[in-house]
């Protein structure tokens, strides 16, 4: 166990300076875990999300973002009367949606002067146990039931999604389970070799490997050298 405490203490400035970002994550792997170490850890989801584009072609940008926002408004009043329905914003971090925040702007179509538009994610709480397929259902139900306002129509962008909150959290689980195999590597090998962990260093990573699952690791390596033979 003298690793795992190296290891601890080695991290302690790190985890000191994580903070609680809520990461999207949207893809699937399609190529099995070929580029994930031996260790990893497996996580539900904090949250499944759909990314959702606002638009609407009203005759005045005016008109165009009070439209937007009220079917924001509503969509953020009905989200509060329902249990773990939240809307969020952000470019693969997430922050919630607030009217009132500059950094939410409704932007025009690049190609369509006459449109304007904003992208933002509707998420559902997500945990241990839940029926990922009837969680997504409420999801759609809740975007297909908004109620739009003027000439405000809602696009559904790519699939539902995954995201995870603060990933760095995990970090000790993941080196505990390290630190565990290292005995074990060191025990198969019968201590004649000696054995080294690199990358350690790194931060923690994930990729979407289920509907709404997500595997973390840290990117390691492991060399074994210096083996002697003992008769």
């Amino acid at each position: 166990m003298r690793l795992q405490f190296a290891i601890l203490g080695l991290f302690a400035a790190v985890l000191a300076q994580a903070n609680a970002d809520e990461i999207v994550v949207t893809a699937m792997r399609s190529d099995g875990y070929g580029q994930m170490p031996a260790v990893t850890v497996s996580q539900p989801a904090d949250f499944l999300v759909q990314e959702i584009r606002l638009v609407n072609d009203s005759r005045s940008p005016e008109l165009r973002q009070k439209e937007i926002i009220a079917t924001i408004e509503s969509m953020l009043k009905r989200a509060a009367r329902e249990k773990g329905i939240a809307l969020s914003y952000g470019e693969g971090f997430l922050v919630p949606v607030n009217l009132s925040d500059d950094s939410l702007a409704i932007i025009a179509e690049k190609n369509r002067t006459d449109t304007s538009s904003v992208d933002i994610y509707v998420k559902v709480n997500l945990v241990a146990g839940d029926d990922a397929k009837a969680k997504i259902a409420n999801l759609r139900k809740f975007i297909e039931d908004t109620q739009r306002a003027g000439r405000t129509e809602i696009e559904s962008l790519g699939d539902v999604g995954l995201s995870i909150v603060d990933p760095e959290k995990y970090r000790y689980d993941i080196l505990a389970k390290i630190a565990a195999e290292n005995e074990r590597v060191t025990k198969a090998m019968g201590r004649n070799c000696q054995v080294k962990i690199g990358g350690l260093e790194g931060r923690v990573q994930w990729e979407r490997t289920d509907v709404a699952e997500l595997t973390l690791y840290i990117p390691y390596g492991v060399e074994v050298s210096q083996c002697t033979y003992q008769p």
